[in-house]
């Protein structure tokens, strides 16, 4: 078998690949690499060494039978399951003023488990030191863009095994052969390429959300854990709340959702949400960009205690006056700590792509095949179905699956340089036609009321 003077080092060197974000696909896709490929990768993270605690209370997740095939084809499932606790194949809805209950089914062949996203990081994280020697992740190593090595922008270096260099906050540059942005909605990766950068923009959605935490106390004792609650006040409220009980290896208790509109704030003024970000500051706070930890002067002075500690807040007190006055059913089974917790998010956004071009289609890879997104930095969508999170771990595995396909299309027991470029290119061309519909779907929920 003969090989071109530029290709040779394709068959010499592995590939070295550096994966941008530690989240679910970001590990997932390293788990892949290393258990199906044989492809060692760095995976870097910008928060530090524990997992992202802000949202262990607040954010849980249904893992949906996209998310659980997905994390099967890893071998991961079964550590998942253990921790994650019953199937949710249910819906309980209630009236909020009456307290009545009605329960609903939802036809799946699939039941979708429940969990917090932290947790899941932190069980992939545990595959990931445990079961892959080849996978080093690194926390507290930001990414702040990516380069060609031979600074060109057409990736045609010279040296063919260190094509593309990390650029991290500290100013560490860490060279690679290939890079896959996992680095979420704000995703730097994405801004360094002007063909991936080109095709995205952000779009605001008319709608927000209030997450609350209710601690294990606060939960009725009554409600059952195979399912989500929705709570319905009168329609001219315009919201409506989403509680999902949290498993116990996540701390238990449960995360409170309030689904509100831009006509919601007509009504309640006081939940105006933060405001939007401005195109220039995208990515400066990673995951702290979507919410407000409590929105700049909805403080007041009383609602500090004698040690000087936020106890009480204007945001606090008005929800739980408008629950008493609108959900008085549900109100009754909330304590004052549930509301001290509230948090605003900002407006909904979700990634739309579209060609850069006359004639061009969307990719996740760039033209060279040196560079992929997977998750939120190629397809961020709204969380309105559920499915931006078993998307993106989906997409791990179609990115994985097809660089497995052709080095068995060409018989190769190691995958090349050569292969891995080809793999990212078919992947960034196909996933798009998967995926965009489903981000389109969500984004039109967000758009009404109920």
């Amino acid at each position: 078998m003969s090989a071109t003077t530029s290709n040779i080092a394709s068959y010499i060197n592995p590939p070295k690949v550096i994966i941008c974000g530690a989240g679910p696909a970001g590990l997932l896709t390293s788990i892949l690499l290393h258990s199906i490929i044989g492809v060692e990768s760095i995976v870097l993270e910008k928060a530090s060494a524990e997992p992202d605690k802000w949202s262990s209370k607040s954010y849980s997740i249904i893992c949906n039978e996209r998310g659980q095939s997905a994390l099967s084809r890893g071998n991961c499932l079964t550590s998942v399951m253990k921790i994650s606790g019953t199937k949710k194949p249910n819906v309980y809805l209630m009236d909020g003023a009456s307290g009545g209950m009605k329960t609903t089914t939802r036809q799946q062949s699939t039941p979708g488990i429940g969990l917090s996203r932290p947790l899941l990081v932190k069980c992939l994280e545990t595959i990931v030191s445990n079961s892959c020697p080849g996978v080093t992740l690194r926390r507290g190593a930001g990414v702040s863009n990516v380069t060609y090595n031979n600074g060109s922008g057409n990736g045609n270096g010279n040296d063919n095994s260190h094509l593309v260099q990390v650029h991290l906050d500290d100013g560490t540059v860490l060279s690679a052969t290939h890079v896959i942005g996992a680095d979420g909605k704000w995703s730097k990766v994405r801004e360094s390429f002007s063909s991936l950068k080109s095709q995205a923009t952000m779009v605001t959605c008319p709608s927000f959300g209030v997450s609350l935490y209710i601690p294990p106390s606060d939960v009725p004792p009554e409600w059952k854990d195979d399912g989500v609650y929705v709570v319905k006040p009168p329609e001219e409220c315009m919201f409506y709340i989403i509680v999902s009980l949290l498993p116990p290896a996540a701390g238990g208790g449960a995360s409170l959702s309030m689904v509100c509109y831009d006509q919601t704030v007509e009504k309640y003024p006081w939940l105006e949400p933060p405001a939007d970000l401005k195109s220039g500051e995208y990515g400066k706070g990673g995951w702290m960009d979507e919410t407000s930890a409590i929105p700049i002067g909805i403080l007041d002075s009383s609602s500090l205690n004698s040690k000087g500690e936020q106890s009480e807040n204007t945001l606090s007190r008005n929800l739980e006056e408008m629950f008493q006055e609108v959900i008085p059913a549900f109100h009754a089974l909330l304590s004052k700590e549930v509301y001290n917790s509230a948090r605003i998010n900002r407006r909904v956004t979700w990634l739309k792509t579209e060609g850069s071009g006359e004639g061009k289609e969307v990719s996740y890879s760039t033209e060279d095949g040196l560079v992929a997104l997977v998750g939120d930095a190629a397809h961020a969508m709204t969380a309105s179905m559920g499915e931006g999170g078993n998307c993106a771990m989906e997409s791990a595995v179609k990115l994985v699956d097809s660089v497995f396909s052709i080095m068995k299309m060409k018989g190769e027991s190691i995958c090349t340089l050569d292969t891995m470029s080809e793999a990212f290119i078919e992947y960034g061309s196909s996933r798009p036609k998967e995926v965009q519909p489903i981000q389109e779907m969500s984004a039109a929920r967000n758009m009404k009321r109920g």
